[in-house]
């Protein structure tokens, strides 16, 4: 059986409770967002000590499900708002499940600003480290040296330390290179705020949780990678173009399918550097949309954030340089930042000053979050942040990052009504229901294209839910609670008196938007 891992970083205690799906009847982003509204009052604010911080893997995490490795973290926005939600893939999400962990109750405040959390099979600690510099990756290089090489981390950077709210939370690939990324839309403040500076699974197990008929749920698995392979977003142009895909999915939605010509070979190491590649972000991930594009001799890429920072950069700037775009990225990640939002803010800011950038204008400002100054901490406040401080300037709300569900409006949905019971749901709402089923199971969503919309893999699915846990469900009753789960989040945002009641959907279904349209 599994279980529910509850950390008191004030009282530095550590418990359990077992995890029983019967009991509970909450899994995945439902279970996130149950244990969140459990633990957190309405009176609770963003940065009390009682706020809580919340992991939970997807169903499917630690099996044999094909792109399955994805975690969602939970956490109150503050007093009188909702859920911050967010999902996140890398090394930790499979060797989390596979130590038997549903999910992790993070509250308190802990003393000491290097706290860590260390977990495996056998126990749970609370630990503080010590970093020269505090940079993401001397971070990790340091929890590495004294856990493992083969440990996961979840953690964040110098900017959560400061509590910017541009801070965001990084994730450790396998290892190799690149070695992690960070995430869009991250609550690290809150991290900071709690003086945690990661937590560590060390596990070196990465499909071993439990399921009721595993065999059977193999056999199922297979026929749901074949679906996913064969679709031509997800077979030919993620892994044959990375992500950039994505970006010509935004523009166009009939963007020609290119074959991949890169060489998909098995050959792991890079021949200049003699170092292994991470081709995937998680291990069982058959779309690879990470470096299957490039060639042994190519550089690799870090993150999809690469191409997100230069298509912002040119949105915003006219740049077209691959290899600014890097940079940016590349420092900003150092920083423990979200890079892409980063770029928006620049661009809010210089416009707020009426004044256009060199590159190293741009970049400069990485430093100045860097030195926490004041216009560093102007910067890391994000685009709203700016737009607050010079809101005389009403052409500069446009600029503002909105949330993706803001863009519903602007297309016609359509998706197909397979099951009679949903003739009277709106096509739209049908497509959001795919998507929290999808998280809920833990599927990395860049499988929407192939698994959305699609009776045969939703079928698939439901067999295979009911060979992880011997209960039966069909494709109605695992999408009627994916609607429970929206419909939970909004009740629980108009319980705190939100002014603005919404959707929290991933920043992906951007591209579904178009897709499905």
């Amino acid at each position: 059986m599994s279980r529910i891992c509850y950390v008191d970083l004030t009282n530095k205690e550590i418990s359990y409770e077992e995890y029983n799906i019967n009991e509970i009847k909450h899994h995945g982003r439902g279970l996130a967002a149950y244990l969140c509204s459990k633990h957190t009052a309405p009176s609770t604010d963003r940065f009390d000590e009682d706020n809580a911080i919340v992991f939970t893997i997807g169903l499917f995490t630690g099996t044999t499900a094909p792109s399955s490795g994805r975690i969602t973290l939970a956490t109150r926005k503050g007093k009188g708002l909702g859920l911050q939600i967010m999902n996140m893939t890398g090394a930790f999400p499979q060797k989390f499940a596979s130590a038997g962990i549903e999910a992790l109750v993070i509250t308190g405040k802990s003393e000491n600003n290097n706290t860590v959390i260390y977990i495996d099979k056998d126990k749970a600690e609370i630990r503080n480290i010590n970093v020269n510099e505090n940079y993401v990756p001397n971070i990790i290089s340091e929890i590495r040296s004294g856990c493992g090489n083969d440990c996961a981390i979840i953690g964040t950077g110098p900017a959560a330390d400061i509590m910017m709210p541009i801070s965001t939370l990084f994730s450790t690939y396998p290892v190799g290179y690149p070695e992690y990324y960070c995430s869009r839309n991250g609550f690290g403040d809150i991290w900071g705020s709690k003086n945690l500076k990661a937590v560590v699974i060390n596990n070196n197990k990465y499909f071993e949780n439990e399921c009721f008929d595993k065999y059977k749920f193999s056999i199922e698995s297979k026929k749901l990678s074949r679906i996913i392979i064969d679709n031509p977003i997800c077979g030919q142009a993620l892994p044959g173009n990375g992500s950039i895909t994505l970006i010509k999915l935004l523009k166009d939605k009939n963007i020609s399918i290119i074959e991949n010509n890169a060489a998909l070979t098995k050959t792991e190491y890079n021949k200049s550097s003699n170092r292994k590649i991470n081709k995937t972000c998680s291990p069982l991930c058959v779309v690879g949309c990470l470096n299957r594009h490039c060639r042994n001799n190519e550089e690799a890429f870090s993150a999809p954030a690469e191409s997100e920072v230069n298509a912002a950069l040119q949105h915003c700037y006219g740049m077209e340089d691959i290899s600014f775009a890097k940079r940016v990225n590349a420092k900003a990640f150092e920083l423990g930042i979200d890079s892409t939002e980063f770029v928006f803010s620049t661009n809010i800011y210089f416009k707020a000053i009426n004044k256009k950038p060199y590159k190293n204008e741009i970049y400069d400002l990485l430093h100045e979050i860097e030195a926490n100054s004041i216009l560093g901490k102007i910067i890391g406040s994000r685009t709203i942040g700016i737009y607050n401080l010079f809101k005389e300037n009403t052409a500069l709300k446009s600029l503002v990052t909105k949330p993706v569900i803001s863009e519903e409006k602007k297309f016609n949905i359509s998706v197909d009504k397979f099951f009679e019971e949903f003739k009277d749901v709106d096509d739209l709402e049908l497509m959001y229901r795919q998507i929290f089923l999808l998280e809920n199971m833990g599927f990395c969503i860049f499988t929407s294209f192939a698994l959305i919309n699609n009776k045969e893999a939703l079928n698939i699915i439901a067999h295979m839910f009911y060979y992880k846990t011997g209960i039966k469900q069909t494709v109605v009753e695992m999408l009627n609670y994916s609607g429970e789960c929206i419909n939970r989040e909004i009740e629980y945002e108009r319980n705190n008196a939100i002014q603005s009641i919404q959707k929290n959907i991933p920043e992906f279904t951007k591209v579904l938007y178009r897709y499905f349209s």
